[in-house]
Protein backbone atom coordinates (compact mmCIF):
# COMPACT_ATOMS: atom_id res chain seq x y z
CA UNK A 1 0.00 0.00 0.00
CA UNK A 2 2.90 2.37 0.75
CA UNK A 3 4.22 1.74 -2.77
CA UNK A 4 0.83 2.53 -4.30
CA UNK A 5 0.49 5.77 -2.32
CA UNK A 6 4.04 6.82 -3.21
CA UNK A 7 3.51 6.24 -6.93
CA UNK A 8 0.13 7.99 -6.87
CA UNK A 9 1.65 11.09 -5.25
CA UNK A 10 4.49 10.99 -7.78
CA UNK A 11 1.96 10.99 -10.63
CA UNK A 12 0.26 14.06 -9.18
CA UNK A 13 3.52 15.92 -8.71
CA UNK A 14 4.66 15.07 -12.25
CA UNK A 15 1.35 15.82 -13.95
CA UNK A 16 2.43 19.38 -14.70
CA UNK A 17 5.37 17.99 -16.72
CA UNK A 18 3.37 15.32 -18.51
CA UNK A 19 2.25 17.75 -21.23
CA UNK A 20 4.27 17.06 -24.34
CA UNK A 21 5.64 20.11 -26.18
CA UNK A 22 5.35 20.34 -29.95
CA UNK A 23 6.60 22.66 -32.62
CA UNK A 24 4.40 21.35 -35.42
CA UNK A 25 2.39 23.94 -37.37
CA UNK A 26 -0.29 21.24 -37.79
CA UNK A 27 -0.94 21.37 -34.04
CA UNK A 28 -3.38 24.26 -34.60
CA UNK A 29 -5.93 21.72 -35.89
CA UNK A 30 -8.54 20.36 -33.48
CA UNK A 31 -7.10 19.77 -29.99
CA UNK A 32 -3.55 19.78 -31.30
CA UNK A 33 -1.12 17.07 -32.29
CA UNK A 34 -2.02 13.65 -30.89
CA UNK A 35 0.92 12.53 -28.78
CA UNK A 36 0.24 9.21 -27.12
CA UNK A 37 0.06 6.30 -29.57
CA UNK A 38 0.98 3.44 -27.26
CA UNK A 39 3.80 2.19 -25.08
CA UNK A 40 7.23 2.45 -26.64
CA UNK A 41 7.58 -1.27 -27.31
CA UNK A 42 4.31 -1.14 -29.28
CA UNK A 43 5.38 1.99 -31.15
CA UNK A 44 8.54 0.12 -32.22
CA UNK A 45 6.23 -2.39 -33.95
CA UNK A 46 4.41 0.19 -36.08
CA UNK A 47 2.03 1.12 -33.25
CA UNK A 48 0.14 -2.19 -33.23
CA UNK A 49 -1.49 -3.32 -29.97
CA UNK A 50 -2.54 -6.83 -30.95
CA UNK A 51 0.32 -8.60 -29.12
CA UNK A 52 0.15 -8.80 -25.30
CA UNK A 53 2.27 -10.63 -22.72
CA UNK A 54 2.41 -11.11 -18.95
CA UNK A 55 5.00 -8.43 -18.04
CA UNK A 56 4.11 -5.48 -20.29
CA UNK A 57 0.76 -3.72 -19.74
CA UNK A 58 -0.44 -1.92 -22.86
CA UNK A 59 -2.16 1.37 -22.02
CA UNK A 60 -3.83 1.36 -25.45
CA UNK A 61 -5.21 -2.16 -24.93
CA UNK A 62 -6.86 -2.56 -21.50
CA UNK A 63 -7.42 -6.28 -22.13
CA UNK A 64 -3.66 -6.70 -21.61
CA UNK A 65 -4.17 -6.14 -17.85
CA UNK A 66 -6.01 -9.46 -17.70
CA UNK A 67 -2.79 -11.32 -18.63
CA UNK A 68 -0.51 -9.36 -16.30
CA UNK A 69 1.56 -11.40 -13.82
CA UNK A 70 3.87 -8.78 -12.27
CA UNK A 71 3.42 -5.31 -10.83
CA UNK A 72 4.90 -2.88 -13.34
CA UNK A 73 6.01 0.74 -13.16
CA UNK A 74 6.06 2.23 -16.67
CA UNK A 75 7.71 5.49 -17.74
CA UNK A 76 8.35 6.73 -21.28
CA UNK A 77 10.32 9.74 -22.54
CA UNK A 78 11.18 10.98 -26.02
CA UNK A 79 13.35 13.34 -28.04
CA UNK A 80 12.19 14.47 -31.48
CA UNK A 81 13.98 16.43 -34.21
CA UNK A 82 11.77 18.08 -36.86
CA UNK A 83 12.74 19.74 -40.12
CA UNK A 84 9.88 21.99 -41.29
CA UNK A 85 10.02 23.11 -44.91
CA UNK A 86 7.95 24.64 -47.67
CA UNK A 87 8.87 25.56 -51.24
CA UNK A 88 11.13 28.43 -50.17
CA UNK A 89 12.69 27.78 -46.73
CA UNK A 90 13.19 25.29 -43.91
CA UNK A 91 13.49 25.39 -40.12
CA UNK A 92 14.62 22.97 -37.41
CA UNK A 93 12.53 22.34 -34.28
CA UNK A 94 13.39 19.95 -31.43
CA UNK A 95 11.27 18.79 -28.47
CA UNK A 96 11.87 16.51 -25.49
CA UNK A 97 9.18 15.34 -23.09
CA UNK A 98 7.52 12.65 -20.99
CA UNK A 99 5.22 10.29 -22.92
CA UNK A 100 3.50 8.39 -20.11
CA UNK A 101 3.72 7.38 -16.45
CA UNK A 102 1.76 4.40 -15.16
CA UNK A 103 1.44 1.72 -12.50
CA UNK A 104 -0.04 -1.71 -13.25
CA UNK A 105 -0.97 -4.28 -10.61
CA UNK A 106 -2.20 -7.88 -11.03
CA UNK A 107 -4.51 -9.54 -8.51
CA UNK A 108 -5.87 -13.07 -8.30
CA UNK A 109 -8.96 -12.36 -10.43
CA UNK A 110 -8.03 -9.32 -12.54
CA UNK A 111 -5.37 -6.71 -13.24
CA UNK A 112 -5.65 -2.94 -13.08
CA UNK A 113 -3.56 0.13 -13.78
CA UNK A 114 -3.59 3.89 -13.50
CA UNK A 115 -1.45 6.80 -14.60
CA UNK A 116 -1.22 9.98 -16.63
CA UNK A 117 -0.24 10.71 -20.21
CA UNK A 118 -0.40 13.59 -22.69
CA UNK A 119 -3.28 13.13 -25.13
CA UNK A 120 -2.52 16.12 -27.34
CA UNK A 121 -0.44 19.28 -27.45
CA UNK A 122 -0.58 22.64 -29.20
CA UNK A 123 2.58 24.59 -29.94
CA UNK A 124 2.90 26.58 -33.15
CA UNK A 125 3.88 30.00 -34.51
CA UNK A 126 2.66 31.04 -37.97
CA UNK A 127 3.33 34.44 -39.49
CA UNK A 128 2.37 36.37 -42.62
CA UNK A 129 3.23 39.85 -43.88
CA UNK A 130 0.63 41.92 -45.75
CA UNK A 131 0.88 45.37 -47.27
CA UNK A 132 -1.85 48.01 -47.50
CA UNK A 133 -1.13 51.45 -49.00
CA UNK A 134 2.61 50.59 -48.82
CA UNK A 135 2.38 50.00 -45.05
CA UNK A 136 3.54 46.60 -43.81
CA UNK A 137 1.47 44.65 -41.31
CA UNK A 138 2.70 41.49 -39.57
CA UNK A 139 0.01 38.99 -38.60
CA UNK A 140 1.20 36.35 -36.15
CA UNK A 141 -0.76 33.27 -35.00
CA UNK A 142 0.43 31.29 -31.98
CA UNK A 143 -0.98 28.47 -29.85
CA UNK A 144 0.08 26.63 -26.72
CA UNK A 145 -1.24 24.09 -24.23
CA UNK A 146 -2.95 20.74 -24.71
CA UNK A 147 -4.89 17.95 -23.05
CA UNK A 148 -3.67 15.37 -20.52
CA UNK A 149 -5.42 12.08 -19.78
CA UNK A 150 -5.60 10.51 -16.34
CA UNK A 151 -6.56 6.88 -16.92
CA UNK A 152 -7.83 3.95 -14.90
CA UNK A 153 -7.87 0.54 -16.60
CA UNK A 154 -8.69 -3.01 -15.63
CA UNK A 155 -8.77 -6.33 -17.45
CA UNK A 156 -9.66 -9.92 -16.67
CA UNK A 157 -9.50 -13.40 -18.14
CA UNK A 158 -12.95 -14.23 -19.51
CA UNK A 159 -12.08 -17.61 -21.05
CA UNK A 160 -8.90 -19.51 -21.71
CA UNK A 161 -7.01 -17.41 -24.22
CA UNK A 162 -9.54 -14.55 -24.08
CA UNK A 163 -8.97 -11.33 -22.10
CA UNK A 164 -11.36 -8.38 -21.84
CA UNK A 165 -10.58 -4.91 -20.52
CA UNK A 166 -12.00 -1.42 -19.98
CA UNK A 167 -10.44 2.02 -19.62
CA UNK A 168 -11.80 5.30 -18.27
CA UNK A 169 -9.91 8.41 -19.40
CA UNK A 170 -10.44 11.77 -17.73
CA UNK A 171 -9.17 14.48 -20.05
CA UNK A 172 -8.25 17.95 -18.82
CA UNK A 173 -6.18 20.88 -19.98
CA UNK A 174 -6.02 24.42 -21.34
CA UNK A 175 -5.41 25.63 -24.88
CA UNK A 176 -4.64 29.26 -25.71
CA UNK A 177 -4.84 30.71 -29.22
CA UNK A 178 -3.40 34.17 -29.86
CA UNK A 179 -3.62 36.45 -32.91
CA UNK A 180 -1.26 39.42 -33.05
CA UNK A 181 -1.12 42.28 -35.54
CA UNK A 182 1.82 44.67 -35.69
CA UNK A 183 1.65 47.62 -38.10
CA UNK A 184 4.80 49.41 -39.21
CA UNK A 185 5.14 52.78 -37.49
CA UNK A 186 2.65 52.06 -34.68
CA UNK A 187 4.09 51.45 -31.22
CA UNK A 188 1.32 49.20 -29.86
CA UNK A 189 0.46 45.75 -31.18
CA UNK A 190 -3.12 44.45 -31.16
CA UNK A 191 -3.79 41.05 -29.55
CA UNK A 192 -6.80 38.73 -29.65
CA UNK A 193 -6.41 35.93 -27.09
CA UNK A 194 -8.82 32.98 -26.84
CA UNK A 195 -8.55 30.45 -24.04
CA UNK A 196 -10.37 27.12 -23.66
CA UNK A 197 -10.34 25.15 -20.41
CA UNK A 198 -11.34 21.58 -21.32
CA UNK A 199 -12.48 18.55 -19.35
CA UNK A 200 -14.42 15.34 -20.04
CA UNK A 201 -14.51 11.55 -19.79
CA UNK A 202 -13.98 8.97 -22.52
CA UNK A 203 -14.33 5.18 -22.30
CA UNK A 204 -12.68 2.33 -24.17
CA UNK A 205 -13.23 -1.44 -24.25
CA UNK A 206 -11.08 -4.12 -25.85
CA UNK A 207 -10.90 -7.89 -26.25
CA UNK A 208 -7.71 -9.84 -27.01
CA UNK A 209 -7.44 -13.53 -27.80
CA UNK A 210 -4.56 -15.98 -28.18
CA UNK A 211 -5.23 -19.33 -29.87
CA UNK A 212 -2.68 -22.15 -30.24
CA UNK A 213 -2.30 -23.41 -33.81
CA UNK A 214 0.10 -26.36 -33.75
CA UNK A 215 3.45 -24.85 -32.64
CA UNK A 216 2.31 -21.28 -33.30
CA UNK A 217 -0.06 -18.78 -31.67
CA UNK A 218 -2.74 -16.73 -33.38
CA UNK A 219 -3.36 -13.31 -31.79
CA UNK A 220 -6.36 -11.03 -32.31
CA UNK A 221 -7.63 -7.67 -31.05
CA UNK A 222 -10.93 -5.80 -31.20
CA UNK A 223 -11.32 -2.44 -29.45
CA UNK A 224 -13.98 0.26 -29.43
CA UNK A 225 -14.32 3.72 -27.92
CA UNK A 226 -17.76 5.39 -28.22
CA UNK A 227 -18.30 9.06 -28.96
CA UNK A 228 -18.11 11.33 -25.93
CA UNK A 229 -17.86 15.03 -25.14
CA UNK A 230 -15.39 17.53 -23.77
CA UNK A 231 -16.79 20.57 -22.01
CA UNK A 232 -14.95 23.81 -22.74
CA UNK A 233 -15.08 26.95 -20.58
CA UNK A 234 -14.09 29.79 -22.89
CA UNK A 235 -12.66 33.27 -22.34
CA UNK A 236 -11.67 35.78 -25.02
CA UNK A 237 -9.92 39.13 -24.54
CA UNK A 238 -8.73 41.92 -26.85
CA UNK A 239 -5.90 44.19 -25.76
CA UNK A 240 -3.01 46.31 -26.97
CA UNK A 241 0.56 46.12 -25.72
CA UNK A 242 3.63 48.26 -26.24
CA UNK A 243 6.22 46.73 -28.56
CA UNK A 244 8.98 48.67 -26.78
CA UNK A 245 7.90 47.76 -23.25
CA UNK A 246 6.19 44.37 -23.17
CA UNK A 247 4.90 44.90 -19.61
CA UNK A 248 2.95 48.01 -20.57
CA UNK A 249 -0.67 47.22 -21.50
CA UNK A 250 -2.96 49.62 -23.29
CA UNK A 251 -6.65 49.08 -23.98
CA UNK A 252 -8.15 45.88 -22.53
CA UNK A 253 -11.60 44.39 -23.12
CA UNK A 254 -13.17 40.99 -22.48
CA UNK A 255 -15.51 39.69 -25.17
CA UNK A 256 -19.10 38.99 -24.08
CA UNK A 257 -19.23 35.31 -25.09
CA UNK A 258 -22.35 34.58 -23.03
CA UNK A 259 -24.52 36.66 -25.37
CA UNK A 260 -23.59 34.38 -28.29
CA UNK A 261 -23.62 31.15 -26.27
CA UNK A 262 -19.88 30.61 -26.69
CA UNK A 263 -18.81 30.95 -23.05
CA UNK A 264 -19.41 27.21 -22.63
CA UNK A 265 -19.22 24.85 -25.60
CA UNK A 266 -19.12 21.11 -26.25
CA UNK A 267 -16.58 19.23 -28.37
CA UNK A 268 -17.17 15.77 -29.77
CA UNK A 269 -14.53 13.15 -29.06
CA UNK A 270 -15.06 10.84 -32.03
CA UNK A 271 -15.80 7.13 -32.09
CA UNK A 272 -12.68 5.02 -32.60
CA UNK A 273 -12.30 1.33 -33.38
CA UNK A 274 -9.40 -1.06 -33.97
CA UNK A 275 -8.99 -4.50 -35.48
CA UNK A 276 -5.73 -6.45 -35.33
CA UNK A 277 -4.44 -9.90 -36.20
CA UNK A 278 -1.05 -11.57 -35.87
CA UNK A 279 0.81 -14.85 -35.65
CA UNK A 280 3.93 -15.89 -33.81
CA UNK A 281 5.87 -18.40 -31.76
CA UNK A 282 5.91 -17.90 -27.99
CA UNK A 283 9.09 -16.15 -26.77
CA UNK A 284 10.60 -16.34 -30.26
CA UNK A 285 8.93 -14.18 -32.93
CA UNK A 286 5.74 -12.37 -33.85
CA UNK A 287 4.31 -10.51 -36.85
CA UNK A 288 0.98 -8.70 -37.02
CA UNK A 289 -1.11 -5.97 -38.61
CA UNK A 290 -3.71 -3.54 -37.27
CA UNK A 291 -6.22 -1.07 -38.69
CA UNK A 292 -7.63 1.86 -36.67
CA UNK A 293 -10.49 4.14 -37.71
CA UNK A 294 -11.62 7.42 -36.12
CA UNK A 295 -14.90 9.09 -37.14
CA UNK A 296 -13.40 12.57 -37.13
CA UNK A 297 -15.73 14.11 -39.73
CA UNK A 298 -18.25 15.14 -37.03
CA UNK A 299 -15.76 17.39 -35.23
CA UNK A 300 -16.77 21.07 -34.95
CA UNK A 301 -15.02 23.96 -33.18
CA UNK A 302 -17.69 26.61 -32.63
CA UNK A 303 -15.45 28.83 -30.50
CA UNK A 304 -12.41 29.15 -32.78
CA UNK A 305 -13.05 29.91 -36.44
CA UNK A 306 -10.82 27.69 -38.60
CA UNK A 307 -12.24 28.32 -42.06
CA UNK A 308 -9.37 26.67 -43.97
CA UNK A 309 -9.87 23.27 -42.22
CA UNK A 310 -12.23 20.52 -43.32
CA UNK A 311 -12.51 17.47 -41.05
CA UNK A 312 -12.80 13.93 -42.39
CA UNK A 313 -12.55 10.41 -41.00
CA UNK A 314 -9.07 9.39 -39.91
CA UNK A 315 -7.44 5.99 -40.33
CA UNK A 316 -4.16 4.27 -39.51
CA UNK A 317 -2.64 1.03 -40.77
CA UNK A 318 0.36 -0.51 -39.08
CA UNK A 319 2.41 -3.67 -39.43
CA UNK A 320 5.22 -4.89 -37.23
CA UNK A 321 6.69 -7.58 -35.04
CA UNK A 322 9.68 -8.79 -33.05
CA UNK A 323 12.36 -11.46 -32.96
CA UNK A 324 14.22 -12.96 -29.96
CA UNK A 325 17.32 -15.05 -30.82
CA UNK A 326 17.23 -17.07 -27.57
CA UNK A 327 14.87 -15.98 -24.80
CA UNK A 328 16.46 -17.98 -21.94
CA UNK A 329 20.11 -17.79 -22.94
CA UNK A 330 22.48 -17.72 -19.96
CA UNK A 331 25.68 -17.36 -21.99
CA UNK A 332 24.85 -14.39 -24.23
CA UNK A 333 23.09 -11.17 -23.26
CA UNK A 334 22.66 -10.20 -26.91
CA UNK A 335 20.63 -13.32 -27.63
CA UNK A 336 18.06 -12.27 -25.02
CA UNK A 337 17.49 -8.83 -26.60
CA UNK A 338 14.11 -8.33 -28.30
CA UNK A 339 14.52 -6.86 -31.80
CA UNK A 340 11.41 -4.96 -32.98
CA UNK A 341 10.41 -3.39 -36.31
CA UNK A 342 7.37 -1.78 -37.92
CA UNK A 343 5.74 0.57 -40.43
CA UNK A 344 2.64 2.75 -40.20
CA UNK A 345 0.62 4.90 -42.59
CA UNK A 346 -1.97 7.42 -41.39
CA UNK A 347 -4.64 9.69 -42.76
CA UNK A 348 -4.79 12.41 -40.08
CA UNK A 349 -8.50 13.21 -40.42
CA UNK A 350 -8.46 16.76 -41.82
CA UNK A 351 -7.86 18.72 -45.00
CA UNK A 352 -5.96 22.01 -45.33
CA UNK A 353 -6.35 24.02 -48.53
CA UNK A 354 -8.31 21.03 -49.91
CA UNK A 355 -5.30 18.77 -49.29
CA UNK A 356 -5.68 15.67 -47.06
CA UNK A 357 -2.85 15.48 -44.55
CA UNK A 358 -1.05 12.15 -44.19
CA UNK A 359 1.79 10.76 -42.10
CA UNK A 360 4.09 7.78 -42.68
CA UNK A 361 6.75 6.33 -40.43
CA UNK A 362 9.29 3.52 -40.12
CA UNK A 363 10.05 2.22 -36.63
CA UNK A 364 12.51 -0.17 -35.04
CA UNK A 365 13.81 -0.78 -31.55
CA UNK A 366 15.26 -3.03 -28.89
CA UNK A 367 14.03 -4.54 -25.65
CA UNK A 368 17.01 -4.67 -23.28
CA UNK A 369 16.65 -7.12 -20.36
CA UNK A 370 17.39 -5.90 -16.84
CA UNK A 371 17.32 -7.61 -13.45
CA UNK A 372 14.32 -9.87 -12.90
CA UNK A 373 11.55 -9.23 -15.41
CA UNK A 374 12.39 -5.53 -15.83
CA UNK A 375 13.57 -4.13 -19.14
CA UNK A 376 14.38 -0.97 -21.07
CA UNK A 377 12.72 -0.44 -24.45
CA UNK A 378 14.46 1.83 -26.94
CA UNK A 379 12.55 2.89 -30.06
CA UNK A 380 13.72 4.82 -33.12
CA UNK A 381 11.31 6.43 -35.57
CA UNK A 382 11.77 8.14 -38.93
CA UNK A 383 8.75 9.75 -40.56
CA UNK A 384 7.12 12.42 -42.70
CA UNK A 385 4.02 14.50 -41.97
CA UNK A 386 2.22 16.82 -44.38
CA UNK A 387 3.15 18.03 -47.85
CA UNK A 388 4.56 21.05 -49.67
CA UNK A 389 1.63 21.07 -52.09
CA UNK A 390 -0.92 23.93 -52.00
CA UNK A 391 1.42 26.19 -49.96
CA UNK A 392 1.55 23.78 -47.02
CA UNK A 393 4.44 22.62 -44.83
CA UNK A 394 6.20 19.27 -44.85
CA UNK A 395 7.70 17.83 -41.67
CA UNK A 396 10.54 15.32 -41.86
CA UNK A 397 11.50 14.02 -38.45
CA UNK A 398 13.37 11.44 -36.46
CA UNK A 399 12.71 10.52 -32.85
CA UNK A 400 14.22 8.38 -30.14
CA UNK A 401 11.97 7.07 -27.35
CA UNK A 402 13.07 5.31 -24.19
CA UNK A 403 10.65 3.38 -22.00
CA UNK A 404 11.37 1.76 -18.65
CA UNK A 405 9.29 -1.21 -17.52
CA UNK A 406 10.22 -2.02 -13.91
CA UNK A 407 8.63 -5.17 -12.55
CA UNK A 408 7.96 -6.57 -9.10
CA UNK A 409 5.79 -9.38 -7.74
CA UNK A 410 3.14 -8.52 -5.12
CA UNK A 411 0.34 -10.35 -3.32
CA UNK A 412 2.18 -13.67 -3.02
CA UNK A 413 0.98 -15.65 -0.02
CA UNK A 414 3.81 -16.77 2.22
CA UNK A 415 4.23 -20.50 2.71
CA UNK A 416 6.71 -20.11 5.57
CA UNK A 417 7.14 -17.44 8.25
Amino acid sequence: MKKIIYIFLSLISLSSFAQVGTGSPYSFVGFGETNFRGNHLNRAMGGIDVYIDSIHPNINNPASYGKLKATTYSVGVNYRNNILSNNSESQKVTTASIDYIGVSIPTKRFGFGFGILPFSSVGYLLQEVTQTNQIDAINRFTGEGGINNAFLSFGFKALKGLNIGFTTNYGFGDITYRKTQVIDGIENGTYLESNSSLSGIKFKASASFTLPVKELELHGLISFSPESELTSQNVQIVYTRSLLNGDQLGDFEETDLASSGLDKTKFRLPTTSSLGLGVGKDKKWFFGAQYNKTNNSRFINEFINQASITYEDASRFGIGGFYIPEFSSITSYWKRIVYRFGYRSESKGYQLNNQSIKENGITFGFGLPMAGYSNTNVTFEIGKLGTKNNNLIEENYWAIRIGFSLNDVWFIKRKYN
